[in-house]
């Protein structure tokens, strides 16, 4: 069996997951305090997303029927708003300690690193319903796709639901998702989220990144 070989893209993405996990694990260890561990299963969380994608991008296409590939669009979106949801982590920053500064960057570089795995997972699934069906359902697939992902991370932060929630609290799920539309949280979380997430992934996507 040949093995393809790693991308640059793929290496450098990797190389950046090492960095956000290192810098986490040199935080515990000059401090001995285990306050900001939680950044190494967001950023695990977040690198879901991306491999999903990737697994995505070597099925073909052309052969693979629309009803599996809807399936996979499906499980991926559950875990989309892992990546960039680690930029609500900025909540835990406090800026009277003496690790202030480095703080700052820790978090910084770690929801950088997020927002960029969920990106380029979405460059993926974009250019998958592209090819699948049309570009005008392109279009229109990724910008309801970064809106679902704002309420998602809405979801996360401030009703604490998670991914696997779909699956083990299903009923709690989508009654508290219903009566959040009554919030006005919920609808600049989604409508803010949402746009700055399409407004980013238009721009990754003029400039042809090239894997």
């Amino acid at each position: 069996m040949i093995t393809k070989p790693i991308t640059k893209l793929q290496s450098t993405v990797l190389l950046l997951v090492v960095f956000s996990a290192f810098l986490t694990l040199l935080r515990v260890q000059l401090t001995q305090n285990l306050s900001y561990t939680f950044l190494l299963w967001n950023i695990f969380l977040a690198v879901i997303p991306y491999m999903i994608a990737e697994f995505a991008q070597k099925l073909d296409v052309k052969r693979i029927t629309k009803l599996k590939l809807m399936f996979l669009i499906v499980f991926w979106l559950l875990f989309l708003p892992n990546s960039p949801y680690i930029i609500t982590d900025f909540i835990h920053f406090k800026s009277n300690t003496s690790m202030a500064w480095y703080d700052l960057f820790l978090l910084f570089t770690n929801a950088s690193t997020g927002m960029l795995l969920g990106l380029l997972s979405m460059i993926t699934f974009y250019q998958i319903v592209c090819n699948k069906w049309s570009k005008e359902i392109g279009y229109y697939f990724s910008i309801a796709v970064f809106f679902l992902c704002g309420f998602g991370i809405y979801l996360g932060r401030f009703l604490r639901f998670n991914s696997w929630d779909v699956i083990f609290s299903p009923y709690s799920l989508i009654k508290e998702s219903m009566l959040s539309f009554t919030e006005s949280t919920a609808w600049l979380f989604t409508l803010g989220f949402g746009s700055l997430l399409w407004m980013l992934f238009l721009i990754m996507r003029r400039i042809k990144i090239s894997i």
